[in-house]
């Protein structure tokens, strides 16, 4: 018979030890300054096409998405490191941030880890498309990916993601009322905002009867030139549609610029910045303007001394005058007027016969030349 070998017993207390030590460990590791470790679908790598692959895959993006935007301190932090995100827009114009010791100290924009998220993003999207989901996960995960896309401002991937909702994967699962609303109105804002295709945006919002009053005044406002109408929509929109119409926001202070200097000599700072949506100092850097500022206002040409003209022009009226009330008038004189020639004329007009013959008053009683 087999001896049976003698086994040393092991505590309770070392095998929680371990098992802290390897949690611990794990918990240590940093995942999330890597993308993961799926490939691309369109390279060969098919392992996304598989469904539970996909959803193990997605929650993990969410994870790591809302653990790096809940690790900053306020939302102007946030926004900050989300502005210099703008990969493919440069509509956006990020003022250098002050120095002073004064201020919460912030950490510095990771722009690594939202760059991974995205290109995550980017590969649970390829893997979707080749397995043809089209299932209610699908529509979350695209839903996911337009939303927190918009808001790092890359529209390379939610323009992609709205498109396939609205005209492939709505065919087959429906959208609901609210979805098909929200998604068209971005798809609207990003067709005027980004490419200027007004033409394109009311088509959209024909096609799925968009009913939103704040997109049609902000293209609206686009199409008319109104950056005034644009400002106080910008200002009521939330906050995915705020983010989508930044693209717009250079072009619109550009043409705000071009508007006042072509019709004020001076206006104010507050008018001024009012029409651009932008600081005098940060707008003045940004689009490197060459109007002076004084005692509160910003002279954008200088106004001609009129009243020195008008003075000069007045006492060069009176020498003149002057002069010519000295000079004495001279009569003109009458030049005689020309004798009127006459011509010796031929044939029958110079005949005695042609016309009658005047004759004078003392030959009266002769005879003519009919008797």
């Amino acid at each position: 018979m087999f001896k049976r070998q003698a086994h040393t017993p092991t505590s309770s207390a070392s095998i929680t030890q371990a098992g802290m030590a390897r949690s611990t460990k794990d918990w240590s590791k940093t995942t999330t300054s890597k993308p993961l470790e799926y490939g691309l679908a369109s390279k060969g790598d098919t392992r996304l096409a598989d469904y539970s692959n996909q959803e193990s895959f997605f929650h993990t993006i969410q994870t790591r998405y809302l653990t790096h935007i809940g690790s900053f301190p306020s939302v102007p932090a946030l926004d900050e490191q989300l502005a210099a995100l703008s990969i493919a827009s440069n509509n956006t114009y990020t003022p250098p941030s002050s120095t002073s010791t004064s201020q919460v100290s912030t950490p510095k924009p990771d722009l690594t880890t939202l760059q991974n998220i995205l290109m995550d993003m980017r590969k649970l999207r390829e893997g979707l498309l080749a397995s043809n989901r089209q299932d209610d996960f699908a529509k979350s995960a695209y839903l996911f990916i337009v939303r927190a896309a918009i808001l790092m401002s890359h529209p390379e991937s939610y323009f992609p993601s709205i498109r396939h909702l609205l005209y492939v994967l709505h065919k087959q699962n429906p959208l609901s009322n609210p979805e098909i609303n929200e998604l068209a109105g971005y798809l609207m804002l990003h067709l005027a905002c980004s490419t200027n295709s007004y033409h394109d945006a009311y088509e959209v919002r024909k096609t799925f009867r968009v009913r939103d009053h704040r997109v049609d005044m902000a293209i609206k406002a686009l199409v008319a030139g109104d950056y005034w109408l644009f400002w106080s929509t910008k200002k009521s929109v939330d906050g995915y549609k705020s983010k989508i119409m930044d693209r717009a926001v250079k072009d619109v202070r550009k043409h705000a610029l071009k508007c006042v200097g072509s019709a004020y000599h001076t206006v104010d700072i507050e008018f001024l910045e009012g029409c651009t949506g932008r600081e005098w100092e940060v707008l003045k850097e940004e689009f490197t303007i060459a109007w002076e500022e004084d005692a509160g206002k910003i002279v954008i040409r200088k106004r001609p001394d009129a009243k020195g003209k008008t003075l000069s022009v007045r006492k060069e009226d009176k020498r003149e005058v002057k002069k010519e009330m000295a000079e004495p008038v001279a009569k003109p004189k009458a030049e005689p007027t020309p004798k009127p020639k006459v011509e010796a004329s031929t044939g029958l007009a110079a005949s005695r016969w042609a016309t009658p013959r005047n004759e004078s008053s003392q030959q009266k009683d002769s005879w003519t030349q009919w008797g």
